[in-house]
């Protein structure tokens, strides 16, 4: 169960809060406006986090792990959201490579 701590120590900087309740939360990141839901686990000895998420707003979760806690699972997606951009960053260069080497092929066969 999330506490009122829990939810105040949200990185509002970072995310914004669509929802917040004391069993559930749902997160947008607001670098990759990917969307997150936080679910709090209470198994009498142990409390942990499960984590959805999609990359669209308004379409299906998948599950995407867990966490100890609310701070650990922030952390998760943090890390989550550098990784995505690191990868989408490589595919925009790559099709500008490719749109490159396409433009100056057509060039050399135009001079022929």
């Amino acid at each position: 169960m999330f506490s009122r701590k829990d939810i105040e120590s949200i990185d509002r900087t970072y995310f914004a809060v669509k929802s917040a309740g004391c069993y559930g939360i749902t997160l947008q990141s607001k670098n990759t406006k990917h969307c997150w839901y936080i679910i709090s686990e209470d198994y009498g000895n142990f409390q942990t986090c499960t984590i959805y998420h999609t990359h669209h707003e308004g379409t299906p979760m998948h599950q995407h792990g867990h966490g100890k806690n609310l701070k650990v699972c922030m952390g998760k997606i943090k890390d989550h959201d550098v990784y995505q951009i690191i990868k989408d960053s490589k595919k925009r260069r790559l099709a500008r490579d490719r749109r490159r080497m396409a433009r100056i092929e057509q060039e050399a066969q135009a001079e022929f």
